[in-house]
């Protein structure tokens, strides 16, 4: 069942978020921001279900890791990490019955009522540590979460997945490159004002591309598999291309967006919708954007 004291020794995470006071401040301004990446709005939670759709079609797959005749068969323990909506978890556990799964985010904007009896969801945050005991889990799971950890909380969570792994489970980590080849100069100005904005919070964005090397730097880490899908944003890259190009114009039209990043690039937020709308769409026309999703899973080793 694991280490106990080492459970007890993160049992603080699981609690209620603090509320933030209304002054303004910079700080406020940060902790705004940061809502902007993990929206609780229909909108967003609808991009995020479509979002889901788009990876599991690019990689054939909900998931890279060799697991699935242990899902099947039933008695696997998965866990995934940021889960907001929970769509992937919600997927799986319709899929794999006779496992059981448990989703984690700081925000409880997945369903608290209709959901498989096999799934909980449990509000806390994470870069507090994970309140489980040692080598609980066969599998455990983080996905796009570059936008909102710093590189320090990356070591927290990837040591922490790794503590509450089984030796001989497997933990997966995906997410994109967060720089596109082949990009216009509207979709080049647009896409880097959150890149900025992440800077401002500390935020390396580039990290996630590279995190193989960071998970070879812990402890009971056997051998990290890479694998990346790539897709066209827009009409050059067929059916999943316009997909995904109106999935990112959602995101860039939505009522947030268009005030924190006209803020961010320097321009009026008229300015803003003018580009974001058929300017944007005829440049994606003529463009091939190429936009990179990897995926890395390993497998944890005996102590």
């Amino acid at each position: 069942m694991g280490n106990v004291s080492s459970y007890s020794k993160h049992k603080r995470s699981i609690k209620k978020i603090p509320k933030f006071s209304q002054t303004e401040s910079e700080h406020e301004s940060q902790e705004k921001l940061l809502d902007f990446y993990l929206s609780t709005g229909t909108d967003s939670i609808d991009r995020t279900h479509m979002y889901h759709f788009i990876r599991a079609c690019l990689f054939q797959s909900n998931f890279s890791s060799p697991i699935e005749d242990k899902l099947i068969e039933g008695g696997c323990k998965v866990l995934d990490i940021g889960c907001g909506a929970g769509t992937w978890l919600l997927d799986l556990s319709n899929r794999y019955e006779n496992s059981n799964f448990f989703g984690i985010d700081i925000k409880p904007v997945f369903p608290q009522e209709i959901k498989p009896k096999n799934l909980e969801f449990i509000e806390a945050d994470v870069t507090n540590g994970l309140a489980f005991h040692d080598n609980e889990f066969d599998f455990t799971h983080v996905e796009n979460m570059s936008f909102v950890f710093t590189p320090d909380q990356w070591d927290l969570v990837l040591s922490e997945l790794v503590r509450v792994t089984k030796p001989g489970g497997y933990i997966e980590v995906g997410g994109r490159r967060n720089s596109y080849v082949g990009d216009g100069p509207i979709f080049r100005k647009i896409s880097s004002a959150p890149f900025t904005s992440c800077s401002k919070r500390n935020i390396d964005i580039k990290l996630i591309y590279n995190l193989d090397s960071r998970f070879g730097l812990l402890p009971n880490i056997g051998k990290v598999h890479r694998i990346e899908k790539d897709l066209i944003i827009g009409p050059n890259g067929d059916k999943i291309g316009i997909v995904f190009q109106d999935l990112a114009l959602a995101y860039y039209t939505s009522e947030m967006a268009i005030k924190s990043l006209s803020e961010e690039i320097g321009i009026s937020e008229e300015e803003y919708k003018s580009m974001v709308g058929k300017k944007l769409i005829d440049e994606l026309k003529q463009t091939k954007v190429e936009v990179v999703h990897v995926r890395f899973w390993t497998q944890k080793q005996l102590s």
